[in-house]
């Protein structure tokens, strides 16, 4: 899938156009299911990456995937690094 190929590839560039393929994917809630095993590296693009287009890239994506009840129970059970929280309040301002 995009998403491990997206956390294989340190090319900023390849990450943001596979993360912008599965926002894309991640309208159509029929496809949530299949983000589940990736809800980690997703968020760790939002939460480690020092490049903001690849970090708003994410968030969007997780933004599209909280529409799924199933995937937002995934999501609260993963373990997100402390800054998290401060990263999303910084770029709603």
């Amino acid at each position: 899938m995009l998403a491990s190929f997206a956390s294989l590839h340190t090319d900023g560039a390849v990450q943001i156009a596979s993360l912008q393929a599965l926002t894309n994917l991640s309208v159509t809630p029929a496809y949530h299911r299949q983000f589940i095993p990736f809800v980690g590296a997703v968020t760790g693009f939002a939460t480690d990456s020092t490049d903001v287009k690849l970090m708003l890239q994410s968030l969007r994506l997780l933004v599209n995937l909280t529409l799924s009840r199933e995937f937002v129970h995934h999501m609260l059970q993963e373990k997100v690094r402390s800054h998290f929280c401060l990263i999303v309040v910084v770029i709603s301002l």
